[in-house]
């Protein structure tokens, strides 16, 4: 079962920028509609907002506001994913569902993302695989990324957190 008190500590108070990134786009990552929202991890459970369901992920909507240490995994990880790779590696990635929102993806060949915060997100992503039912799940969420990024041919402008060896493995 997975410990979600251990892996927001992973993260802890990190963000990708050194500042809040939520003034460069007044928090759009934080408005949502009931199609739009935040995954919530196997068994996680968050007060406030709503919880939606949409293709078999369940979703969290909140009302632009909230409490940031009980905010979801997913918002903690945002823009970045901890993607499974088909042969069962971890890597690191911006999540193709965050293009139309966050300008830290849209302007990712010039911004710099904290390097300690991606190296959290990529720990997430190996407790994650360490549990049956996190591994499932963070290989559903991979695939997903898979398929959008095809459409939006976002891997053959992967960001440097992807690309450059040494960062994350």
């Amino acid at each position: 079962m997975l410990n979600y008190r251990e892996l927001y500590d992973l993260i802890g108070d990190l963000t990708p920028l050194p500042a809040d990134c939520g003034r460069v786009c007044a928090a759009a990552c934080c408005g949502g509609s009931e199609e739009e929202g935040m995954w919530l991890f196997p068994g996680e459970k968050v007060p406030g907002g709503s919880v939606t369901e949409q293709e078999g992920v369940r979703l969290f909507v909140c009302a632009g506001r909230c409490d940031r240490n009980a905010r979801p995994l997913a918002c903690r990880l945002f823009p970045l994913l901890p993607y499974l790779t088909k042969e069962g590696r971890v890597r690191v990635i911006y999540d193709p569902r965050a293009f139309r929102l966050c300008p830290l993806v849209r302007l990712q060949a010039h911004l710099r993302l904290q390097p300690a915060f991606v190296r959290s997100v990529a720990a997430v992503g190996y407790a994650l695989r360490r549990d049956p039912e996190g591994k499932a799940f963070l290989d559903t969420l991979s695939r997903q990324a898979d398929g959008i990024n095809r459409f939006l041919t976002l891997e053959e402008a992967r960001s440097p957190i992807c690309r450059r060896k040494g960062v994350v493995k």
